[in-house]
């Protein structure tokens, strides 16, 4: 295994837009580029932690890198020493030396069939005009499945509003991001199920904790998502033993990457529960990364990962959905 060199890139990415949350606003994406050889062949993988969800920062993942640079063999026999993102980013770029070694696509390598990605489109906040031309562009763009952030005062006019824009072939997916109390997780799923019906894909993180969706579980009449509310393995593994959701949203960053994912997502659909990719904002060695991943492991469901269009970079450009479709390039 002497053959084996890894090279670190710094990395900057702009965002077009600034990502506003309730807690900071985030203009840029800061980390590591990763490019691992082995056998005359290239690996890439990305290191881009996530501020407010990352327990480390890209300071932090530059010294494991170089720790790691100076003993690759270490790292191989023990990854799991090692933050969540640094595991993410090596574990892809070996992953993806291994395709390029094989002379196949990386969604084949992991098992998969299909060169498309199905992806969401993502409705944000905002004021109600600025909320009806984000509808309106993402049903001219193609997409079949939306995604609502949900949890404003004006929650029940937003959901006259999707209703008045979407036709009865569009999928609608309501995220609550934690914010409802039990009664109002109740009152408003009924009434998008009331207005939407099947077309309610499901409500995502209705409630602030596990255990209130367990609680609330059964008076819900639409299948449940979790996100926020199992932010690492163990949370997803309880929720997933518990089998308290109908989906589950894994985020290959935070989770360590690629043979994290897989064993997670098996473990999830043994119990009968959908595993969704999402994007962590990556750049495009990383949101590559995910978009084979999740065509391997769910070639029909419709996954988060329409991110391209938020990082100002040329090589996000094969990766903006058209259709609510993702084509992956060998």
């Amino acid at each position: 295994m002497s053959d084996m060199t890894l090279e670190i890139f710094d990395i900057d990415l702009p965002m077009r837009e600034p990502l506003i949350t309730s807690q900071q606003t985030i203009s840029h994406r800061s980390g590591q580029e990763i490019h691992f050889a082995h056998e005359g062949c290239i690996g890439k993988g990305e290191v881009l932690p996530l501020p407010l969800w990352s327990k480390v920062t890209d300071l932090e993942t530059k010294d494991e890198l170089k720790e790691i640079q100076s003993n690759l063999e270490g790292f191989l026999m023990n990854a799991q020493s090692f933050s969540n993102e640094v595991q993410a980013g090596m574990t892809s770029a070996i992953w993806g030396q291994k395709a390029a070694l094989l002379g196949e696509p990386l969604w084949s390598v992991l098992g998969g069939t299909s060169d498309q990605v199905l992806v969401n489109a993502l409705i944000g906040g905002g004021t109600e005009a600025e909320f009806r031309n984000s509808l309106e562009k993402a049903l001219d763009d193609g997409y079949r499945t939306i995604k609502v952030k949900m949890g404003f005062p004006e929650d029940k006019r937003r959901l006259k509003i999707i209703f008045e824009h979407v036709t009865s072939e569009i999928k609608v997916r309501l995220d609550a991001n934690c914010s409802w109390t039990l009664r109002e997780a109740v009152e408003i799923t009924r009434q998008a199920e009331q207005l939407f019906g099947d077309q309610l894909e499901y409500v995502e993180d209705p409630v602030s904790t596990i255990d209130q969706l367990h609680q609330v579980r059964a008076d819900l009449p639409v299948p449940v998502a979790t996100d926020s509310l199992t932010p690492d393995k163990e949370a997803i593994e309880q929720v997933i033993s518990m089998r308290a959701v109908n989906n589950v949203i894994l985020k290959p960053l935070l989770l360590g990457g690629i043979d994290s994912v897989l064993a997670l997502s098996k473990n999830a659909r043994d119990a009968g529960i959908t595993p969704v990719i999402s994007s962590t904002f990556d750049g495009p060695v990383g949101l590559t990364s995910w978009c084979h991943l999740a065509s391997a492991i769910g070639p029909n469901t419709t996954h988060g990962l329409g991110t391209a269009a938020l990082i100002d970079d040329r090589r996000m450009k094969p990766l903006i959905p058209r259709n609510g479709v993702i084509e992956l390039r060998s």
